[in-house]
């Protein structure tokens, strides 16, 4: 087909994708519908704006007299400012789709994906040829609930396909499935299989990642394939976690994860699965609600042809000294009651076992040089001194209510080791990104770990600034930008120690 400038035609056909399935019951329809049954890993959650929204006072007028950013403006004010350098412009681009996050609800959806084997000579030293794994085929899907509103979608994707192809190397062309129009862009620089293909689907918006992907979604929507929502497993779940107030939730496939994956690779997928504590287990659904201000968590997974349910916050069980550290000025909180030990000891194993036996052995060595340089057990410095306890609050406010941009503290019992280890970790971290970005000579997409020594403060950036930790007394605790770890930090570690933690805030209030 003739090939065209994207920019434009996304531009043109903003409206033009409103198919012929009918449209007066879709309002109505859980988003869920729009997931396949047989998806790998699904994450659905309402909008944030919405959902702040219902918490606040009905007579305020805040959003009168603070109208709501727009994260277009402020980009494209950095970008002609030169605040945004070269390093930093995919992570811009990322930052810049995130609030349609936080405007609709939304699934994100991994439908599909394989592995090939790919064999390189061994190098010396080494008795057998490295093995490794490379993408074969991905199938991914983000389904906004747009309504009448999918024009902001379109020059969202307006913008990202115009700074990154153009009519000599990308082909755009409208298909048809089920009676509705969407539009596939295909990059000559990229296998087959990748392609983005995009439409409206009643009153939903589909972007969508691999080629039929668009296809799968647009079936199940008909009712041509079966949805999550129908799934009965996925039902009695929902149920058992109080999905009614759910604003989130998280569903993995298991067993699908691992057939597919374990095709060509079954011996490194069952070491991940292990790593993850998640053998013999099929289905696993975590959901969060809302209780008042107070945030639910609940956990329910089918292992051994048995559903086992976890309740990881509980409000009514809050401890007075995690509330004390919740600034009253946050809208959303939780207390959670997790092995937080063993996350941070068996994620990082699970992602060791997913690489190949030269990455392993590399990073192997990569941490026992850095253990004999710094002097430090890092692994016993910092696991061993975690606590049970997470507390999470969503002050100070994200300025474009971008989901998820919280305030997150990791209890701690001692902070001298944890910190020794913290900086000896992000310290190597920082210096062998730089020196990676280095050898590959990479410009767009550039992380680097920066120390803020006047008040002990690290933070990525990555051409604008990124998440920010620091260990104190009781808490390691992270933020999504250095000035909001600083904010945050006024009420977890008073200036002065003898004034104490602010007055508890209750989970009713």
């Amino acid at each position: 087909m003739k090939r065209m400038k994207a920019a434009v035609v996304i531009t043109l056909l903003a409206g033009s994708s409103v198919g012929f399935l009918p449209r007066q019951t879709a309002s109505d329809r859980p988003i869920t519908d729009l997931v396949p049954a047989d998806n790998l890993v699904v994450y659905v959650a309402k909008p944030y704006v919405g959902v702040i929204a219902t918490s606040q006072s009905a007579d305020s007028d805040d959003s009168a007299e603070h109208p709501p950013l727009s994260i277009s403006t402020v980009l494209a004010f950095l970008n002609a400012s030169g605040l945004i350098p070269d390093e930093g412009q995919v992570f811009a681009d990322i930052a810049g789709a995130l609030p349609l996050l936080g405007q609709f609800e939304h699934a994100l959806i991994l439908l599909d994906a394989s592995s090939r084997v790919v064999r390189q000579p061994n190098r010396e030293g080494e008795d057998e040829a490295h093995i490794s794994l490379r993408l074969k085929h991905l199938q991914a899907a983000v389904v906004l609930r747009t309504q009448d509103r999918s024009r902001v979608v379109l020059e969202q994707l307006s913008r990202i396909v115009s700074r990154y192809t153009n009519e000599k190397i990308a082909e755009l062309t409208t298909q048809k499935v089920v009676g509705y129009d969407f539009q596939r862009l295909a990059d000559e620089r990229l296998p087959g299989w990748a392609v983005w293909e995009w439409g409206r689907l009643g009153d939903f918006f589909v972007i969508s990642f691999g080629k039929d992907a668009f296809e799968k979604i647009a079936e199940t929507y008909a009712g041509r394939t079966p949805a999550l929502s129908k799934d009965a497993w996925f039902r009695a779940a929902t149920a058992k976690t109080n999905g009614d107030v759910a604003i989130a939730q998280w569903f993995l496939g298991f067993a699908r994860l691992q057939r597919r994956l374990g095709e060509v690779a079954k011996v490194r997928s069952q070491r991940v699965i292990a790593a993850l504590g998640a053998n013999d287990m099929t289905n696993d659904l975590w959901t969060i609600g809302m209780e008042g201000r107070a945030l639910s968590w609940y956990r329910c997974f089918r292992r051994n042809g048995e559903d086992i349910v976890h309740r990881y916050s509980d409000p009514m069980r809050y401890e007075p000294r995690h509330l004390g550290i919740v600034p009253t000025q946050a809208r959303h909180f939780a207390v959670i009651n997790v092995p937080t030990r063993w996350l941070v000891d068996n994620l990082p194993r699970a992602w060791l076992a997913a690489q190949s036996q030269r990455n392993v052995h590399k990073w192997q060595q990569i941490w026992q040089s850095l253990e004999e340089n710094t002097g430090i057990d890092l692994g016993g410095n910092l696991i061993n001194h975690l606590g049970e306890h997470l507390i999470l609050f969503d002050f100070p406010p994200h300025p474009l209510d971008i989901p998820f941009a919280l305030t997150i503290a990791i209890e701690i019992d001692d902070q001298r080791p944890v910190k020794n280890a913290v900086d000896a970790l992000l310290s190597a971290w920082g210096k062998y990104l730089d020196e990676r970005a280095e050898r590959s000579g990479t410009k767009l997409a550039r992380v680097k770990v920066k120390h803020h020594k006047a008040d002990d403060i690290w933070y990525l950036q990555a051409g604008i600034l990124g998440p920010a930790l620091k260990v104190t007394r009781r808490y390691v605790v992270i933020s999504w930008s250095p000035q909001a770890l600083r904010d945050a930090l006024q009420s977890i570690e008073p200036l002065n120690p003898a004034e104490g933690a602010p007055k508890p805030v209750h989970p009713s209030e």
